[in-house]
């Protein structure tokens, strides 16, 4: 991996404290043991086809070093065990935090690490085994091989915009209204633009052009306080907003939702640990739909 980010067996040798031919050894033994051959050596060093997949494994071995390294402590702490959670907003604004206190009130309980994220950025931090477990919106990614998925609770998108909008003065607001102002829109590869663009057309009318396009719950937030734009967040990020009451929401219903806030983890990887996180956010959003 060293050799690989510096691009030579000199930089390398520096970056480990080693010496050159040190390094040399090591990674003679290294293809050795793989029978196949990583660089060709030169005077400039060149990857050959078969780095790509073994850096890819190697940078898997390493999280997986670390995560060991961090559970071992954890467990020497008094913890069951360490688990990496990965969040994204839909589930930051609720259930997480709940799960959260559940655990903590418990006698013995894991060490919980906290990550959030956009969908993106999750998935790429879970396929390179940085995450135990994605709590958020599920989608396709979820039903993959290996990986165990569990529906939690509904969570209805909700049209939004700033408080005082010349909209939250209609008494009837239509499709055709909101099209006349400027929108803020998730990436058009999304699954959400693609529930709005649907919902437009389901009215007959020619979905918006995005004045902005935001992946970022945040960033959209407060461009709808600081504009007249229109923006769709999730219902959990809606209720924050208009709880406050810097967001308002408009009667404005999707056709069509983009799936519920739940739970992904690999099948391969439960544990105790990882069991009563998975329990505390059965109950986390059991207490939710409750009246």
């Amino acid at each position: 991996m060293s050799i690989e980010r510096c691009g030579s067996i000199t930089a390398a040798a520096q970056e480990l404290g080693a010496t050159q031919p040190a390094v040399s050894q090591w990674l003679a033994e290294i293809e050795s043991a793989l029978g196949v051959t990583l660089f060709v050596r030169g005077r400039q060093i060149r990857p050959t086809p078969f780095l790509a997949p073994v850096v890819r494994h190697a940078r898997r071995m390493l999280a997986d070093s670390h995560e060991l390294r961090s559970e071992l402590q954890a467990v020497a702490d008094g913890a069951v065990g360490n688990v990496r959670v990965g969040v994204m907003l839909a589930a930051a604004v609720q259930v997480v935090p709940q799960m959260i206190v559940q655990l903590q009130s418990a006698s013995v309980g894991p060490h919980l690490q906290v990550v959030e994220d956009i969908a993106a950025g999750l998935w790429a931090r879970f396929e390179r085994h940085e995450l135990d477990l994605i709590v958020g919106r599920l989608d396709e990614r979820a039903f993959g091989v290996g990986l165990r998925q569990e529906s939690l609770f509904n969570d209805v998108h909700a049209v939004v915009v700033r408080m005082g909008h010349p909209l939250t003065r209609k008494r009837n607001v239509g499709w055709q209204q909101a099209s006349e102002f400027p929108w803020v829109l998730p990436p058009s590869d999304t699954a959400l633009r693609r529930a709005i663009d649907s919902s437009f057309l389901d009215n007959a009318m020619v979905p918006p052009r995005s004045w902005l396009e935001s992946a970022s719950t945040t960033v959209t937030e407060e461009v709808l306080r600081l504009t007249d734009s229109i923006g769709v967040l999730s219902g959990g990020a809606a209720q924050r907003g208009r709880a406050r009451r810097v967001l308002a929401v408009l009667p404005l219903h999707l056709t069509s939702n983009v799936g519920p806030i739940g739970m992904v983890w690999n099948e391969r990887e439960s544990g105790p640990a990882l069991e009563m996180v998975l329990q505390a956010l059965r109950n986390a959003a059991h207490a939710m739909v409750q009246p």
